[in-house]
């Protein structure tokens, strides 16, 4: 997709509560899908979203850069989305025009941008789209016309007020020729690691290594580049390799909230349990607790029980007090994550899992875990469900001792495109499971069915 045919949109993603008359929610992805898409096609351009970049994490920076190179923009203020209010700050600072506004018919938009031109789109009160044809007719016209001034180099109406207050003093943009440059190879570099994708084990990580050669003395201050390469390491479980990886970086990437926490993770499946912990504690000490710090630090602490109870086997003790205290640590930070966010399954479905190992008629244990079933369901519903997900709900299908919802589970996470890392640790999780129910008499044979197909496909992903 060439620079100058992409439409760059900026709006909220997912169902979003609406502040103002009509529904109570409108579902974005539905105006995005059924609107805006075919919208922008009609206009013979290509639409971007914000969660659409290729990008392993830093999707602020890559949307910083589109938002800055993007010829074209949509921007839905709907529900006065503080993001996308932002977002339409920093396109309005450095475009003085081709950026098309959107908004529901019945919103109201905040007076600094109330007298800006917007088309109002129409939402019935049950949160359908209730004139889709015509908006999607009068949205690509717009941006047809605009598409048409700017190919001819016509005289086109500024959209930015900033843009045109601040050209009566002399400004006249930025200059964005290094930032376009950083941009295209950047492409180029992930054309490239797109090439070791579908490849895995030691001629995978032969393979990225080879890129890290050719690209890393020219993109050594390019941080999506490097963030690129350290996630396609994780990609292939190349965990010495991404913390290589980390003493190469400017101390701005290196620093931030997604490199440590990826960072941590790789310490962890190291076996650098301590190391790990003192990466995501200072996070969460510096920038203060999040739901995806504390999983990160979950899954380090999962990682130490796993470890603790295989040394245990090996020395054929029964399990003892270090087992235990690994286990409610672990129990403890993603209990933390749920806390601060339930709507994150992840964490729901391992704080259920590991207090059903610990105690099954612990009180808590039953008060939360109606909370994560939904939340799973309501996920996997989406129809947007991935590896995570499915793992998510074929763990709740055995804990809910549900044969035949484990059963779909497990066919839908199959088709999944997942890292080789990752039915391993759900295998793990499943495995302890078992084995704790098994001790108490309530284990149930398919049990080790579902293991065996985990088994499986881990072997097919799984890097040598």
């Amino acid at each position: 997709m060439a620079e100058s045919d992409t439409c760059f949109v900026l709006m909220p993603f997912g169902r979003k509560a609406n502040p103002f008359p009509g529904p109570c929610q409108i579902n974005f992805d539905n105006v995005y899908e059924k609107v805006i898409v075919p919208a922008v096609k009609r206009a013979g351009l290509e639409p971007l979203r914000a969660d659409q970049e290729i990008s392993g994490g830093l999707i602020h920076l890559a949307m910083f850069e589109r938002l800055l190179l993007c010829k074209y923009a949509v921007a839905d203020l709907t529900t006065a989305n503080p993001n996308v209010y932002y977002e339409l700050g920093i396109r309005h600072a450095v475009r003085p025009w081709s950026t098309v506004l959107l908004c529901e018919k019945r919103s109201r938009l905040p007076f600094d941008v109330g007298d800006l031109r917007a088309y109002m789109y129409s939402i019935d009160d049950n949160g359908e789209l209730s004139n889709s044809d015509d908006d999607v007719g009068e949205i690509g016209r717009r941006l047809d016309d605009v598409k048409k001034k700017v190919e001819k180099d016509d005289e086109v109406t500024q959209d930015s007020p900033l843009f045109t207050l601040l050209t009566g003093h002399g400004y006249a943009g930025p200059d964005l020729t290094q930032l376009e440059a950083k941009m295209n190879d950047r492409a180029e570099f992930c054309k490239e690691l797109e090439t070791v994708r579908n490849v895995s084990g030691g001629k995978a990580v032969e393979m990225l290594q080879e890129i890290q050669k050719k690209y890393l003395p020219g993109t050594i201050d390019n941080a999506p580049v490097l963030f690129e390469l350290f996630m396609a390491y994780r990609r292939v479980a190349a965990w010495k390799e991404m913390v290589a990886l980390l003493g190469q970086m400017p101390p701005c990437l290196r620093k931030s909230v997604s490199v440590q926490e990826q960072y941590g993770m790789a310490l962890g499946r190291l076996g650098d349990f301590d190391g790990a912990e003192e990466v995501l504690n200072g996070l969460i000490d510096k920038r203060g607790p999040t739901a995806l710090t504390f999983c990160f630090l979950g899954v380090v602490r999962e990682l130490r029980l796993l470890k603790v109870r295989e040394n245990v086997k090996a020395g054929e003790k029964s399990e003892n007090v270090e087992v235990q205290g690994a286990l409610i640590n672990a129990i403890e930070a993603f209990r933390a994550a749920f806390k601060l966010d339930p709507r994150m399954i992840f964490a729901g479905i391992n704080a259920v899992a590991l207090m059903d190992v610990k105690d099954p008629s612990d009180q808590e244990l039953k008060d939360i875990l109606p909370v994560v079933r939904y939340f799973i369901h309501d996920a996997v519903d989406s129809g947007k469900a991935a590896f995570w997900e499915h793992s998510a709900a074929l763990e709740m299908s055995v804990l809910d001792n549900d044969k035949d919802r484990a059963a779909k589970a497990l066919d839908l996470l199959k088709s999944d495109e997942h890292e080789p890392w990752m039915p391993v640790s759900a295998l793990a999780i499943l495995s302890l499971i078992r084995e704790h129910r098994e001790k108490r008499g309530a284990g149930q044979p398919w049990y080790l069915e579902v293991e065996d197909a985990l088994q499986r496909l881990s072997q097919k992903t799984q890097p040598v």
